[in-house]
């Protein structure tokens, strides 16, 4: 976990910056535009693993001092199926909070990285470099190239964040 605290001092924007700059550096200028998908996916991806690996472990801990955990051990229960059975389903529904939420971060970050030219090479669509490209037009009277692609990032994140709290509130055996 030490790890994971000293890459949560880093901003998630520049890790992935860094990812990617690593790739394009070590792999060959041709092959750039045909892996620029999977190098965005894995440094979107490693720059997000500490939020999983942290509330993975601070929820197992919590579940592991419960007395129902406490109880499986005492009538013979086997670690593993202890973890299966009772800590798992516990901890899956903070997990896929975590999730949803970080699908919303996970696009901008995308869109981040396209707007800055690094992200999806310029053929392949993307609402980061829609914006980028609008940019070049914003004061020219064509205004809407840059605002409905931004418009349409700002409803997709949305969307994607009152999906993760519905699932909050819906997963929240207190609420109940």
């Amino acid at each position: 976990m030490r790890v994971a605290d000293i890459q949560l001092s880093f901003p998630a924007i520049l890790i992935a910056l860094l990812i990617d700059g690593v790739a394009r550096a070590a792999l060959p200028r041709e092959t750039h535009d045909g892996i620029a998908i999977p190098v965005l996916v894995l440094s979107i991806g490693l720059s997000g693993w500490v939020q999983y690996a942290r509330t993975v472990r601070g929820s197992t801990l919590v579940e592991r001092g419960k007395e129902y955990v406490q109880a499986a051990r005492v009538i013979g229960r086997r670690p593993l199926a202890i973890m299966v059975r009772h800590v798992l389903p516990n901890v899956m529904g903070p997990v896929l909070v975590i999730g949803t939420i970080h699908i919303a971060t996970a696009i901008i970050t995308e869109a981040t990285l396209s707007f800055l030219g690094v992200g999806v090479p310029p053929t392949q669509p993307s609402l980061g470099t829609l914006i980028r490209i609008g940019n070049d037009f914003l004061f020219s009277g064509e205004w809407w190239i840059t605002v409905f692609p931004g418009a349409a990032l700002i409803v997709l994140v949305l969307s994607v964040n009152l999906l993760g709290d519905w699932l909050r509130d819906a997963l929240n055996p207190k609420l109940r």
